[in-house]
C-alpha cells in the first residue's frame, strides 16, 4: 500500500474554505467541540471518523481535504481531479485494477 503524505497547510486551507464565518455552527453540526475544530483549522489532522463527518457535512470527498487530488497523475491514476470537477477516468476498468475506495 502507498503511503500518502498528508500536507497539513493544505487540509486546514480547504477546511477553512467550508467553514467560512461559522465556526461554532459547523463544529456543532459535524459533533465536536470548538476546540477540537480549531485545532483542525491550525492543521490537525481528525480522525477517520472526524473526516468522514466533515465530508458528508460539507459535500466534499475526504479526500479533497487530504490533498490527493495533487497526486492523482501520479498514485492514483483512476481518480477524478475533485479542486476542478474533473469526470473520474475508467483506466481501471480497463486494466483490471481495483478501484479505489
Amino acid at each position: 500500500m502507498t503511503r500518502i503524505n498528508v500536507d497539513r497547510k493544505t487540509f486546514a486551507a480547504r477546511l477553512r474554505e467550508v467553514v467560512a464565518d461559522e465556526p461554532k455552527a459547523f463544529a456543532y453540526e459535524i459533533g465536536v467541540s470548538l476546540s477540537a475544530l480549531y485545532n483542525y483549522l491550525n492543521g490537525r489532522i481528525p480522525n477517520t471518523t472526524v473526516l468522514l463527518r466533515i465530508a458528508l457535512h460539507t459535500g466534499r470527498p475526504m479526500e479533497w481535504f487530504l490533498g490527493v487530488d495533487q497526486v492523482s497523475g501520479t498514485l492514483y491514476p483512476g481518480w477524478p481531479n475533485w479542486a476542478t470537477g474533473a469526470a473520474p477516468c475508467v483506466a481501471h476498468r480497463a486494466t483490471g485494477a481495483r478501484a479505489p475506495v
